[in-house]
């Protein structure tokens, strides 16, 4: 597999001079398989900037696209009603993401509902298709293999395992740092996996309990502990300049060192790809 991000940031956009490096957009990865299938992981102000690159460089095919939703949180989400394909009759657009109270198809509605914005969701000319994933189910959506767990978050959230030629890919973002004693669900989920891509907002310094984002030192704990071969932090804190996740990065990568050997560690940013 391969993976590009198009948004790594946490929370609000940043656009900035203080972020150029490693973007402002906010969570969005594009996921590739052998074959070329797209599975969209998250729907943040990134997903616009992959919508745009879709459309000039596969302009003239139909589209069928995947997308993958942690959690319904403004950030993860901002992206749908301006992502291009969703407006070509010829797409298919498939929108699955974690069970709520109410339907996944009224809750990304409201936000599109008069007068937010002036296309419904249910105007949008693609093929439209939502669906929901239970905690602990799995699916196959094409070519993936596609598993789920829970996560510590103040809204229904999901991390997902994804598996396509012969590797696996977990992504755990928006997870707070397991410190009510509870297992966490991540490290059975990631286990053996090639690449983690994991929340890393916070530093221990500036942790803050209870608002279901999890620390650099977290995320190291957590791929050292599953036997992870890569470890990406991802959803920056918004206040987070370039300097500061350079230094971030670098630090992370010795304490990961002396964790255990053998464990990569990377820092998103925007227009970053990797192999699987």
């Amino acid at each position: 597999m391969r993976i590009r991000f198009w948004g790594t940031r946490g929370s609000i956009p940043t656009p900035g001079p203080t972020t150029v490096r490693y973007g402002g957009n906010t969570a969005c990865v594009e996921v590739r398989d052998a074959s070329g299938s797209l599975l969209v992981l998250d729907a943040g102000t990134g997903l616009r900037e992959l919508g745009i690159n879709l459309m000039s460089t596969n302009g003239a095919r139909p589209f069928d696209v995947t997308l993958l939703l942690s959690h319904l949180h403004w950030d993860h989400i901002q992206g749908i009603p301006f992502f291009r394909p969703a407006y070509d009759k010829r797409s298919t657009f498939r929108i699955i993401g974690p069970k709520q109270s109410r339907s996944m198809r009224e809750l990304l509605g409201l936000g599109m509902d008069d007068p937010f914005f002036p296309v419904d969701l249910d105007d949008l000319p693609a093929r439209l298709e939502i669906g929901e994933m239970a905690e602990g189910s799995e699916q196959r959506l094409g070519p993936y293999r596609v598993r789920s767990t829970h996560i510590f978050h103040p809204a229904p959230a999901l991390a997902y395992r994804v598996e396509a030629d012969g590797r696996a890919l977990v992504y755990a973002t928006d997870t707070e740092d397991a410190f009510s004693g509870k297992p966490n669900p991540v490290v059975p989920l990631a286990r053996g996996a090639h690449t983690l891509i994991h929340d890393a907002q916070f530093l221990p310094s500036d942790f803050k309990p209870t608002w279901g984002h999890a620390t650099v030192d977290a995320a190291i704990e957590v791929a050292a502990t599953a036997g992870v071969r890569r470890l990406v932090l991802y959803h920056h804190d918004p206040d987070r300049s370039d300097d500061a996740l350079d230094r971030i990065g670098a630090d992370a990568q010795r304490a990961a060192g002396e964790r255990t050997s053998g464990l990569e560690v990377v820092v998103a940013r925007e227009g970053l790809e990797l192999e699987v």
